[in-house]
């Protein structure tokens, strides 16, 4: 099985003041059975968002000790051409083009369950840990 990993959930597992850290760390600990799988728009996200709010030791921490250990797929034409159609047809709500890009590749993927925060995962019908 495939368990995807959305920023919201690589966030809160190095920021051990997150009330979701220690359930994260829980779905970080299920995902050494399974395969974790990520896309490259989530790892820009991430990288960018941590290095702004934690600092660049915690962008470099992702970077050489929790990247490594996801599958982290390209962003294809294809993907990217369904997501920005996704989020042009959704744009007045507040889901980004990058969860727009998520939901595109689990489906085509078929992952079903994710480790992500964010409720938006939820409404698109998919499974979320913690």
């Amino acid at each position: 099985m495939t368990l995807f990993v959305d920023s919201s959930g690589i966030l809160a597992l190095v920021d051990r003041d997150d009330p979701a850290h220690a359930g994260v760390v829980e779905a970080f600990t299920l995902g050494r059975s399974e395969v974790l799988a990520t896309h490259a728009y989530v790892i820009v996200e991430t990288l960018a968002v941590a290095r702004r709010r934690y600092g660049p030791p915690v962008a470099a921490d992702l970077i050489d000790r929790v990247i490594p250990a996801l599958d982290v797929a390209p962003v294809d034409a294809e993907l990217h051409s369904a997501a920005v159609a996704a989020f042009r047809d959704t744009v007045e709500s507040s889901v980004s083009l990058v969860d727009r890009t998520s939901f595109a590749y689990m489906r085509r993927e078929g992952i079903e369950r994710a480790i992500a925060l964010d409720a938006d995962f939820r409404t698109a019908g998919f499974e979320t840990l913690p």
